[in-house]
């Protein structure tokens, strides 16, 4: 076993007392910068700027999103961007059809923040607009950088909708926001694939009297997001996220609904034996592959992911491991060494298919886990293996989805996971029993034709439940940290310290011009600035830059929010 793990496991779990302190005062110190910048968000609505309070709301459920604060909405933030939604002029009342009595819902609008071209989510809604044959299917984007994947363009385009580019028209997130609405009254329905902090559907949808149903999917089931108040019902991609939606996003239970992620079933392109030689791997090789995105790959304390696999690898000559998404770290360097070099690492790539031809077995990224790879293992009939350290409480931290969780091998500690790899990687029989059992398990809950039923029965939940009733509430309480589980591991498991001048200059270019400017003599007071180019672009309005940027090609543009 690694030297140490299992200690920095468990006090990275919370489990001493010093560190549930400190994690605590984590939790509280993350809630006070919320909650200071959600109070000047509601400071610039009442002085009447609301462009500045949206920007202001988006920078605060940024933070929290990346900062855990310990509380996964905020009904502040929510009632007031929807407070500022309905004073914008324009909507009218909500069109003839679905969305006003309940007949099927033929036109659907997709509303995403960005889409990137590595990750679940674009390959996800690719997908369901592919399988969704019967319906239109067109797609805003509020704040989409560069050319749309051509997986969605395709898809997009086969079902006879649009893409509509909210950011390359001139204005703010109030202008935006109005454009969008209009957009959706050509819908039965609206969904909503949108990033955490996503504020324009909040502002767009404010009124449910004045647009289509809105249901979002819940992809960021383990994080901070907003949009509670403005959704019809909420879209859940396994059971521990419809329980914590309830719970603790105060979601309606009856809104509260189940549909498993859509993936492809694939199709071979090469046999294991060719894709291992692809590789440069023995075919005599017993191969663990991983992939995700690479922060999922972080430290716990001192131990990387590649040494929790030192020993195991010490003990079985014939195993190796590949792991894509980290690329080449150098704190992973002494593993590689320690192994012979068994342990390589690449890149993130948008196709990784013939790692998945070539596993024999697939092992989860940790700590954070990487539900969509594992679904994607599972179609390519490999056995799988997932670790989870930590109490039920926090079970949102957890492989727990349709299908998998009575498939995946899970590891309660670093013993238990070498055993499940050591039993698999010594039995070929096990291993065969296992990839089929994970292959069954997939191909009957989210092949693409279960997949179509389960949503059709999702738009007739949908539809049968009643128009949400129009906002009452002005004012309420303020939130309060929870300082229990999962919130004591959240920050050491998914956070991040991108700079909150970082943020400022994601949002700066959709700020009117004065208040742009008095952002920018902030960052210049503060040194933030980098480079001789980056005070020039940060003065250009959103708009602007995209529009040149998407035309005429590449142009250094400011930082983006890291995806989360």
């Amino acid at each position: 076993m690694v030297k140490g793990a299992s200690e920095l496991c468990r006090d990275g779990d919370g489990g001493t007392a010093g560190g549930t302190a400190s994690r605590a005062g984590r939790i509280r110190s993350n809630f006070a910068a919320f909650d200071a910048r959600v109070r000047h968000a509601e400071r610039l609505a009442a002085a009447g700027d609301r462009a500045g309070a949206a920007v202001e709301t988006a920078i605060a459920a940024t933070l929290a999103a990346h900062r855990h604060c310990g509380v996964f909405a905020s009904p502040r933030l929510e009632r007031l961007m929807t407070g500022i939604g309905r004073t914008l002029d324009g909507g009218g009342d909500a069109r003839h059809g679905a969305g006003a009595d309940g007949a099927p819902y033929r036109r659907v609008l997709h509303v995403c923040t960005q889409l990137a071209p590595v990750g679940g989510l674009t390959k996800m809604l690719a997908l369901w607009i592919g399988a969704d044959r019967d319906r239109v299917n067109g797609v805003a984007l509020t704040q989409h950088r560069g050319p749309v994947d051509a997986r969605i363009t395709a898809a997009v385009r086969e079902s006879g909708g649009g893409i509509h580019h909210l950011n390359h028209h001139k204005g703010d997130k109030l202008a935006w926001a109005r454009e969008l609405r209009q957009i959706a009254r050509g819908y039965d329905v609206v969904v909503l694939h949108i990033h955490c902090e996503d504020v324009v559907p909040l502002i767009a949808f404010a009124d449910p009297a004045k647009s289509p149903p809105v249901l979002l999917l819940n992809h960021a089931d383990h994080l901070f997001w907003i949009g509670t108040r403005i959704s019809h019902a909420v879209i859940n991609l396994r059971e521990a996220a419809r329980r914590l939606a309830v719970t603790r996003r105060g979601v309606d239970p009856a809104r509260s609904l189940l549909l498993p992620t859509l993936i492809t079933l694939p199709e071979r392109q090469r046999t294991r034996s060719a894709a291992k030689r692809a590789l440069g791997v023995p075919e005599d090789s017993v191969l663990l592959v991983s992939v995700a995105r690479g922060a999922k790959y972080r430290n716990v304390g001192a131990v990387t992911y590649a040494d929790r696999h030192v020993d195991l690898l010490a003990a079985h000559p014939q195993a190796r491991l590949i792991v894509v998404g980290p690329g080449e770290r150098a704190d992973w360097e002494r593993a590689r060494a320690a192994t012979g070099g068994r342990i390589t690492a690449h890149a993130e790539l948008p196709d990784p298919r013939v790692f998945f031809e070539a596993a024999d077995i697939y092992v989860d990224s940790y700590p954070f886990v990487s539900s969509t790879s594992m679904l994607e293992a599972a179609a390519y009939g490999l056995p799988l293996v997932t670790r989870f350290e930590a109490p039920a409480a926090a079970e949102i931290v957890a492989i727990n989805h349709p299908g998998l969780d009575v498939t995946a091998r899970v590891a309660h500690d670093q013993a238990a996971y070498e055993a499940h790899l050591t039993a698999l990687i010594t039995d070929a029989a096990a291993r065969d029993a296992a990839g089929a059992e994970s292959a069954a398990a997939v191909a009957g809950l989210y092949a693409p034709a279960a997949w179509l039923a389960g949503l059709d029965a999702i738009y007739a939940q949908a539809r049968a439940l009643p128009r949400l009733p129009p906002e009452t509430d002005a004012t309420g309480p303020a939130e309060t940290p929870h300082l229990g589980e999962p919130d004591l591991r959240h920050q050491d498991m998914f956070g991040s310290d991108f700079p909150v001048s970082e943020m400022t200059k994601n949002y700066i270019g959709m700020l009117p011009l004065r208040q742009r400017v008095a952002s920018w003599l902030v960052l210049r007071r503060a040194g933030d600035f980098s480079g001789l180019w980056e005070p020039v672009r940060l003065l250009l309005p959103e708009w602007l830059v995209r529009n040149v940027k998407d035309r005429f090609g590449p142009m250094r543009v400011r930082a983006q929010v890291p995806s989360t």
